[in-house]
Protein backbone atom coordinates (compact mmCIF):
# COMPACT_ATOMS: atom_id res chain seq x y z
CA UNK A 1 0.00 0.00 0.00
CA UNK A 2 2.83 1.85 -0.05
CA UNK A 3 6.51 2.69 0.30
CA UNK A 4 9.48 2.10 2.11
CA UNK A 5 10.95 5.97 3.07
CA UNK A 6 13.03 4.99 5.76
CA UNK A 7 14.49 2.02 7.41
CA UNK A 8 16.08 1.76 10.91
CA UNK A 9 17.38 -1.45 13.08
CA UNK A 10 19.26 -2.45 15.55
CA UNK A 11 20.10 -5.42 17.07
CA UNK A 12 19.19 -7.71 14.31
CA UNK A 13 20.87 -10.89 13.46
CA UNK A 14 24.20 -9.64 12.43
CA UNK A 15 23.64 -6.41 11.34
CA UNK A 16 25.38 -3.21 12.30
CA UNK A 17 22.65 -0.82 13.66
CA UNK A 18 21.63 0.99 10.26
CA UNK A 19 19.18 3.62 8.74
CA UNK A 20 18.35 3.44 5.09
CA UNK A 21 16.99 5.80 2.53
CA UNK A 22 16.32 3.25 -0.23
CA UNK A 23 14.98 4.98 -3.59
CA UNK A 24 11.19 4.70 -4.52
CA UNK A 25 11.57 1.50 -7.64
CA UNK A 26 14.66 -1.20 -7.61
CA UNK A 27 17.24 -1.02 -4.62
CA UNK A 28 20.26 -3.37 -5.44
CA UNK A 29 21.85 -5.19 -2.65
CA UNK A 30 25.11 -6.37 -2.73
CA UNK A 31 27.38 -8.20 -0.87
CA UNK A 32 29.63 -11.81 -0.03
CA UNK A 33 27.31 -15.12 1.33
CA UNK A 34 27.07 -14.39 5.55
CA UNK A 35 27.62 -10.45 5.05
CA UNK A 36 24.17 -9.40 6.10
CA UNK A 37 22.28 -8.64 2.74
CA UNK A 38 19.46 -11.26 3.26
CA UNK A 39 19.52 -10.10 7.02
CA UNK A 40 18.28 -6.59 5.85
CA UNK A 41 15.48 -8.11 3.29
CA UNK A 42 14.13 -10.14 6.60
CA UNK A 43 14.15 -7.24 8.65
CA UNK A 44 12.47 -5.29 6.27
CA UNK A 45 9.76 -8.21 6.14
CA UNK A 46 9.75 -8.95 10.08
CA UNK A 47 8.78 -4.89 9.81
CA UNK A 48 5.61 -6.24 8.02
CA UNK A 49 4.73 -9.60 9.25
CA UNK A 50 6.30 -10.02 12.80
CA UNK A 51 9.02 -13.06 11.30
CA UNK A 52 11.05 -13.38 8.89
CA UNK A 53 10.42 -15.43 5.37
CA UNK A 54 13.21 -17.96 7.07
CA UNK A 55 11.32 -18.91 10.20
CA UNK A 56 9.80 -17.58 13.41
CA UNK A 57 12.67 -18.46 16.16
CA UNK A 58 13.00 -14.83 18.05
CA UNK A 59 16.39 -16.41 19.41
CA UNK A 60 17.93 -16.36 16.04
CA UNK A 61 16.58 -13.00 14.60
CA UNK A 62 18.25 -11.05 17.71
CA UNK A 63 21.63 -10.12 17.49
CA UNK A 64 23.59 -12.91 19.89
CA UNK A 65 24.18 -11.16 23.09
CA UNK A 66 21.11 -8.57 22.65
CA UNK A 67 17.78 -8.88 24.79
CA UNK A 68 15.41 -7.28 22.03
CA UNK A 69 15.23 -6.15 18.41
CA UNK A 70 14.12 -2.99 17.33
CA UNK A 71 13.13 -1.92 13.82
CA UNK A 72 11.36 1.23 13.14
CA UNK A 73 10.28 2.93 9.57
CA UNK A 74 8.75 5.66 7.70
CA UNK A 75 6.28 4.68 5.11
CA UNK A 76 4.79 6.69 2.61
CA UNK A 77 1.74 6.79 0.24
CA UNK A 78 2.15 6.31 -3.56
CA UNK A 79 0.79 9.89 -3.54
CA UNK A 80 3.55 10.85 -0.75
CA UNK A 81 0.73 12.85 0.94
CA UNK A 82 0.87 10.71 4.13
CA UNK A 83 3.97 9.62 6.21
CA UNK A 84 3.12 6.99 8.53
CA UNK A 85 5.79 5.35 11.09
CA UNK A 86 5.72 1.98 12.08
CA UNK A 87 7.90 0.49 15.18
CA UNK A 88 7.91 -3.47 15.95
CA UNK A 89 10.12 -4.05 19.04
CA UNK A 90 10.25 -7.75 20.05
CA UNK A 91 12.35 -9.91 22.67
CA UNK A 92 12.37 -13.23 23.18
CA UNK A 93 8.94 -14.18 24.75
CA UNK A 94 6.58 -10.85 22.90
CA UNK A 95 6.30 -7.97 20.61
CA UNK A 96 5.79 -4.64 20.90
CA UNK A 97 3.95 -2.44 17.88
CA UNK A 98 3.37 1.18 17.20
CA UNK A 99 1.89 2.66 14.88
CA UNK A 100 2.23 6.44 14.19
CA UNK A 101 3.80 6.25 17.97
CA UNK A 102 0.55 4.60 19.49
CA UNK A 103 0.92 0.90 20.71
CA UNK A 104 -1.43 -1.46 18.25
CA UNK A 105 -2.37 -5.45 19.36
CA UNK A 106 -2.61 -6.94 15.66
CA UNK A 107 0.22 -7.53 12.84
CA UNK A 108 -2.27 -6.62 10.23
CA UNK A 109 -2.06 -3.05 11.25
CA UNK A 110 1.68 -2.93 10.11
CA UNK A 111 1.07 -5.05 7.04
CA UNK A 112 -1.59 -3.26 6.22
CA UNK A 113 0.44 0.10 5.98
CA UNK A 114 3.85 -1.64 4.87
CA UNK A 115 2.43 -4.52 2.42
CA UNK A 116 5.86 -7.06 2.00
CA UNK A 117 5.84 -10.01 -0.22
CA UNK A 118 9.37 -11.94 -0.23
CA UNK A 119 10.70 -14.17 -3.18
CA UNK A 120 13.80 -16.55 -1.68
CA UNK A 121 15.12 -19.61 -2.49
CA UNK A 122 12.51 -21.76 -0.34
CA UNK A 123 9.58 -19.85 -2.37
CA UNK A 124 9.97 -23.44 -4.46
CA UNK A 125 7.80 -24.80 -2.00
CA UNK A 126 5.11 -23.20 -3.42
CA UNK A 127 4.97 -25.79 -6.42
CA UNK A 128 7.52 -28.43 -4.67
CA UNK A 129 6.13 -28.23 -0.77
CA UNK A 130 3.00 -29.43 1.41
CA UNK A 131 -0.70 -28.40 0.73
CA UNK A 132 -0.15 -25.93 4.16
CA UNK A 133 2.45 -23.75 2.24
CA UNK A 134 0.01 -23.17 -0.64
CA UNK A 135 -3.07 -22.71 1.64
CA UNK A 136 -0.70 -19.62 3.62
CA UNK A 137 0.10 -18.64 0.29
CA UNK A 138 -3.91 -18.39 -0.94
CA UNK A 139 -4.58 -16.72 2.27
CA UNK A 140 -2.07 -14.48 2.84
CA UNK A 141 -3.31 -13.03 -0.89
CA UNK A 142 -7.04 -12.93 0.73
CA UNK A 143 -5.50 -10.73 3.72
CA UNK A 144 -4.53 -8.51 1.89
CA UNK A 145 -7.31 -8.45 -1.22
CA UNK A 146 -10.46 -8.97 0.77
CA UNK A 147 -10.93 -6.41 4.01
CA UNK A 148 -13.31 -9.50 5.53
CA UNK A 149 -10.92 -11.95 4.89
CA UNK A 150 -9.46 -12.06 8.41
CA UNK A 151 -12.40 -12.06 10.07
CA UNK A 152 -13.63 -14.51 7.69
CA UNK A 153 -10.49 -17.19 9.00
CA UNK A 154 -10.67 -16.39 12.29
CA UNK A 155 -13.79 -16.97 12.32
CA UNK A 156 -13.40 -20.51 10.86
CA UNK A 157 -9.99 -21.20 13.19
CA UNK A 158 -11.92 -20.83 16.12
CA UNK A 159 -14.80 -23.13 14.61
CA UNK A 160 -12.46 -25.84 13.96
CA UNK A 161 -10.57 -25.73 17.48
CA UNK A 162 -13.98 -25.68 19.21
CA UNK A 163 -14.88 -28.89 17.02
CA UNK A 164 -11.32 -30.60 17.59
CA UNK A 165 -12.03 -30.37 21.49
CA UNK A 166 -15.12 -31.99 21.42
CA UNK A 167 -13.58 -34.39 18.95
CA UNK A 168 -11.06 -35.27 21.98
CA UNK A 169 -13.63 -35.74 24.16
CA UNK A 170 -15.42 -38.33 21.60
CA UNK A 171 -18.44 -35.77 21.63
CA UNK A 172 -19.97 -34.40 18.80
CA UNK A 173 -22.41 -31.11 19.04
CA UNK A 174 -24.83 -30.27 16.53
CA UNK A 175 -24.69 -26.85 16.92
CA UNK A 176 -20.98 -26.96 16.88
CA UNK A 177 -20.99 -29.05 13.78
CA UNK A 178 -23.39 -26.57 11.83
CA UNK A 179 -21.11 -23.34 12.86
CA UNK A 180 -18.07 -25.14 11.20
CA UNK A 181 -19.98 -25.90 7.96
CA UNK A 182 -21.17 -22.23 8.12
CA UNK A 183 -17.41 -20.34 8.71
CA UNK A 184 -16.08 -23.17 6.18
CA UNK A 185 -18.46 -21.78 3.72
CA UNK A 186 -17.08 -18.52 3.95
CA UNK A 187 -13.79 -19.32 3.62
CA UNK A 188 -13.71 -21.27 0.91
CA UNK A 189 -16.65 -19.22 -1.25
CA UNK A 190 -13.85 -16.32 -0.18
CA UNK A 191 -10.79 -18.33 -1.16
CA UNK A 192 -12.27 -18.88 -4.45
CA UNK A 193 -13.29 -15.92 -5.08
CA UNK A 194 -9.70 -14.45 -4.29
CA UNK A 195 -8.19 -17.19 -6.59
CA UNK A 196 -10.57 -16.10 -9.84
CA UNK A 197 -9.19 -12.63 -9.21
CA UNK A 198 -4.97 -14.51 -9.37
CA UNK A 199 -5.90 -16.36 -12.07
CA UNK A 200 -7.06 -13.43 -13.88
CA UNK A 201 -3.86 -11.33 -12.97
CA UNK A 202 -1.75 -14.99 -14.06
CA UNK A 203 -3.26 -14.88 -17.72
CA UNK A 204 -2.24 -11.41 -18.01
CA UNK A 205 1.16 -11.80 -17.00
CA UNK A 206 1.76 -15.70 -18.83
CA UNK A 207 2.69 -14.41 -21.95
CA UNK A 208 5.71 -12.13 -20.87
CA UNK A 209 6.89 -14.58 -18.01
CA UNK A 210 6.38 -17.79 -19.53
CA UNK A 211 6.11 -17.63 -23.29
CA UNK A 212 4.33 -20.26 -24.91
CA UNK A 213 3.02 -21.69 -21.19
CA UNK A 214 -0.85 -22.35 -20.19
CA UNK A 215 -0.64 -21.95 -16.43
CA UNK A 216 -4.16 -22.49 -14.02
CA UNK A 217 -4.71 -22.81 -10.44
CA UNK A 218 -7.59 -24.73 -9.27
CA UNK A 219 -9.04 -24.84 -5.51
CA UNK A 220 -9.11 -28.24 -4.48
CA UNK A 221 -11.28 -28.34 -0.85
CA UNK A 222 -9.93 -30.80 1.31
CA UNK A 223 -12.77 -33.01 0.70
CA UNK A 224 -14.04 -35.12 -1.95
CA UNK A 225 -15.43 -32.91 -4.98
CA UNK A 226 -18.26 -35.02 -5.41
CA UNK A 227 -19.55 -34.33 -1.96
CA UNK A 228 -20.34 -31.36 -0.05
CA UNK A 229 -18.87 -30.85 3.23
CA UNK A 230 -21.77 -31.62 5.17
CA UNK A 231 -22.15 -35.16 3.01
CA UNK A 232 -18.34 -35.64 3.49
CA UNK A 233 -18.36 -35.06 7.37
CA UNK A 234 -21.39 -37.81 7.62
CA UNK A 235 -19.32 -40.55 5.92
CA UNK A 236 -16.27 -39.44 7.41
CA UNK A 237 -17.91 -39.45 10.86
CA UNK A 238 -16.16 -42.70 12.56
CA UNK A 239 -12.60 -41.54 11.24
CA UNK A 240 -12.97 -38.32 12.67
CA UNK A 241 -14.16 -40.19 16.04
CA UNK A 242 -11.02 -42.65 15.90
CA UNK A 243 -8.59 -39.99 15.09
CA UNK A 244 -10.70 -37.11 17.06
CA UNK A 245 -9.50 -34.30 14.62
CA UNK A 246 -11.49 -32.95 12.19
CA UNK A 247 -10.41 -34.63 8.66
CA UNK A 248 -12.39 -32.24 6.11
CA UNK A 249 -12.60 -28.96 5.70
CA UNK A 250 -11.15 -26.07 4.71
CA UNK A 251 -7.66 -26.50 6.90
CA UNK A 252 -7.17 -29.44 4.35
CA UNK A 253 -7.34 -27.65 1.52
CA UNK A 254 -5.26 -27.60 -1.48
CA UNK A 255 -4.12 -25.67 -4.75
CA UNK A 256 -3.62 -27.76 -7.85
CA UNK A 257 -1.05 -25.74 -9.81
CA UNK A 258 -1.44 -27.01 -13.55
CA UNK A 259 1.51 -26.35 -16.20
CA UNK A 260 0.38 -26.81 -19.54
CA UNK A 261 -2.16 -29.00 -18.46
CA UNK A 262 0.17 -31.25 -16.62
CA UNK A 263 0.66 -31.20 -13.03
CA UNK A 264 3.63 -28.32 -12.74
CA UNK A 265 5.33 -30.32 -9.89
CA UNK A 266 5.77 -33.29 -12.05
CA UNK A 267 6.51 -31.97 -14.86
CA UNK A 268 8.12 -28.73 -14.90
CA UNK A 269 12.01 -28.27 -15.23
CA UNK A 270 13.85 -26.66 -12.11
CA UNK A 271 13.93 -23.06 -14.44
CA UNK A 272 10.37 -23.14 -15.54
CA UNK A 273 9.38 -23.63 -11.85
CA UNK A 274 11.18 -20.78 -10.49
CA UNK A 275 9.60 -18.22 -13.20
CA UNK A 276 6.16 -19.78 -12.30
CA UNK A 277 6.79 -19.14 -8.67
CA UNK A 278 7.95 -15.54 -9.92
CA UNK A 279 5.05 -15.33 -11.81
CA UNK A 280 2.83 -16.40 -8.68
CA UNK A 281 3.93 -13.70 -6.80
CA UNK A 282 4.28 -11.26 -9.36
CA UNK A 283 0.34 -11.61 -10.51
CA UNK A 284 -0.23 -11.03 -6.44
CA UNK A 285 1.63 -7.84 -6.67
CA UNK A 286 -0.68 -6.68 -9.67
CA UNK A 287 -3.99 -8.07 -7.72
CA UNK A 288 -2.73 -5.99 -4.52
CA UNK A 289 -2.23 -3.01 -6.79
CA UNK A 290 -5.36 -3.19 -8.09
CA UNK A 291 -7.52 -3.60 -4.84
CA UNK A 292 -5.43 -1.16 -2.67
CA UNK A 293 -4.19 1.19 -5.25
CA UNK A 294 -1.16 1.74 -4.18
CA UNK A 295 1.84 -0.88 -4.68
CA UNK A 296 3.77 -3.44 -2.64
CA UNK A 297 7.21 -4.19 -1.83
CA UNK A 298 8.77 -7.12 -2.74
CA UNK A 299 12.06 -8.51 -1.58
CA UNK A 300 13.92 -10.65 -4.08
CA UNK A 301 16.59 -12.37 -2.21
CA UNK A 302 19.65 -14.00 -4.49
CA UNK A 303 17.92 -13.24 -8.18
CA UNK A 304 21.00 -13.70 -9.97
CA UNK A 305 21.82 -17.19 -8.72
CA UNK A 306 17.82 -18.27 -8.62
CA UNK A 307 17.07 -17.00 -12.26
CA UNK A 308 19.32 -16.87 -15.74
CA UNK A 309 19.91 -13.78 -17.88
CA UNK A 310 17.00 -13.74 -19.98
CA UNK A 311 14.29 -14.22 -17.19
CA UNK A 312 16.16 -12.11 -14.59
CA UNK A 313 15.51 -9.51 -17.22
CA UNK A 314 11.97 -9.92 -17.26
CA UNK A 315 11.39 -9.72 -13.91
CA UNK A 316 13.67 -6.86 -13.46
CA UNK A 317 11.93 -5.12 -16.04
CA UNK A 318 8.57 -5.73 -14.96
CA UNK A 319 9.29 -4.36 -11.46
CA UNK A 320 11.03 -1.33 -12.92
CA UNK A 321 7.73 -0.61 -14.83
CA UNK A 322 5.18 -1.73 -12.41
CA UNK A 323 5.33 1.14 -9.61
CA UNK A 324 6.50 -1.47 -6.69
CA UNK A 325 9.25 -0.79 -4.57
CA UNK A 326 11.83 -3.79 -4.78
CA UNK A 327 15.08 -4.85 -2.67
CA UNK A 328 17.17 -7.11 -4.77
CA UNK A 329 19.97 -9.12 -3.30
CA UNK A 330 23.21 -10.76 -5.03
CA UNK A 331 26.66 -11.25 -4.07
CA UNK A 332 28.52 -10.02 -6.94
CA UNK A 333 27.79 -6.06 -7.59
CA UNK A 334 27.94 -6.13 -10.95
CA UNK A 335 25.91 -9.49 -11.54
CA UNK A 336 23.23 -7.98 -12.88
CA UNK A 337 24.58 -5.02 -14.91
CA UNK A 338 23.18 -4.06 -17.41
CA UNK A 339 19.87 -5.65 -16.56
CA UNK A 340 16.64 -3.51 -15.16
CA UNK A 341 16.40 0.33 -13.70
CA UNK A 342 18.19 -0.02 -10.94
CA UNK A 343 17.27 3.04 -8.93
CA UNK A 344 20.06 2.77 -5.10
CA UNK A 345 22.62 0.28 -4.76
CA UNK A 346 23.74 -0.80 -1.81
CA UNK A 347 26.81 -2.92 -0.66
CA UNK A 348 26.81 -4.90 2.83
CA UNK A 349 29.74 -5.93 4.54
CA UNK A 350 30.31 -7.38 7.63
CA UNK A 351 26.82 -5.90 8.51
CA UNK A 352 27.34 -2.81 7.53
CA UNK A 353 25.26 -1.21 4.63
CA UNK A 354 26.35 1.34 2.52
CA UNK A 355 25.45 3.20 -0.76
CA UNK A 356 27.48 2.53 -4.08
Amino acid sequence: MTRLATLHVERFRNLEPLDLEPAAGINLISGANGAGKTSLLEAIHTLSLGRSFRGNNASELIRHGADDLLLRAEVKTQAGHTTHRLALQRDRRSMTLRVDQENVARLSELARLLPVLALHPQSDDLVLGSPDYRRRFLDRVGFYARPDFHGIHRDFQRALKQRNALLRRGRREPAWDQLYLETAGRLETARREVLANLNQRITALLERMLPGSVLALRYLPGYRQDLDLEQALRQGAERERDQQASLFGPHRADLKIALDDHEARQVASRGQIKMLVVLLHLAVLDLWAEVRGEPAVVLFDDLASELDADNRRRVLDYLGASGHQAFVSVIAADAIDGEGDIQARFAVSAGQITPR
